[in-house]
């Protein structure tokens, strides 16, 4: 009995000393293990952020104005509704300092009304809307953009249609009513001739009636190579990769 008394103590001891270099083996490992706290974290996500290089985002408010080329001829006498249009942008548009759009981004739109110029001076209308902007990237977005300014040539209604220049002559208009108002004067100076008063005032009003009433409206056209000014209807945001 006494020597089995012996031994278990000595067991206990061994266990105990086995526990405590497995201890002191952790120990030594954690202590060799680089630290890895909040500082190091957030300077890896900077390091991470710099590599990926995010673009920049900027916002074009509505409202805002731009110049562009037209790429396709439009005219009222050939064109349709949904026929499709392009243009490309002649001016950069800078929003706080930096280029948002730069020269030679492609827009395309389409034809929403057309009417044909008719009789009575009756003049042409048209009417744009691009929806889509085709940035040097290749990224392409949706916009609504209409005219903001009528090209030479034409005029804007309050509606936004496009509308032909006005065609009566003014100097053929004037010289019908010169032409009747000189009725007077030769019915005065040709009262002993019944024959020729009557020819002036019936070709005054032949004339005046051409002006006004058969003479057809003016078509609108818009040759390629066309500057127009065009106005965003909503903000646009866009990313900025140069």
């Amino acid at each position: 009995m006494r020597f089995s008394s012996e031994r278990e103590p000595r067991g206990r001891k061994m266990a105990k000393s086995y526990a405590q270099l497995m201890l002191l083996l952790v120990s030594f490992a954690t202590c060799a293990r680089p630290a890895s706290g909040p500082t190091d974290v957030a300077l890896r996500a900077r390091q991470s952020a710099a590599s990926s290089g995010s673009p920049l985002t900027l916002t074009i408010p509505a409202a805002t104005r731009a110049t562009v080329e037209l790429l396709s001829g439009i005219h009222t006498r050939f064109i349709r509704v949904d026929d499709p249009i392009k243009a490309q942008l002649l001016q950069p548009v800078v929003i706080d300092g930096k280029v948002a759009l730069p020269p030679g981004t492609l827009l395309d739109g389409k034809v929403t009304r057309v009417r044909p110029a008719g009789r009575v001076n009756r003049a042409a209308e048209l009417a744009l809307r691009f929806n889509q902007v085709t940035l040097p990237d290749g990224d392409v977005e949706p916009i609504a953009a209409v005219l903001a300014v009528a090209p030479p040539h034409t005029r804007l209604d309050r509606e936004g249609y496009l509308k032909g220049a006005r065609s009566v002559s003014w100097e053929g208009v004037a010289g019908g009513v010169v032409a009747i108002g000189s009725f007077a004067l030769a019915k005065a100076t040709f009262a002993s001739s019944a024959a020729l008063w009557p020819i002036l005032p019936a070709a005054g009003a032949g004339l005046l009636g051409y002006e006004l009433l058969w003479r057809r409206g003016s078509d609108v056209h818009l040759p390629p190579q066309t500057a127009c000014q065009i106005r965003l209807d909503y903000p646009l945001t866009i990313r900025v990769p140069w």
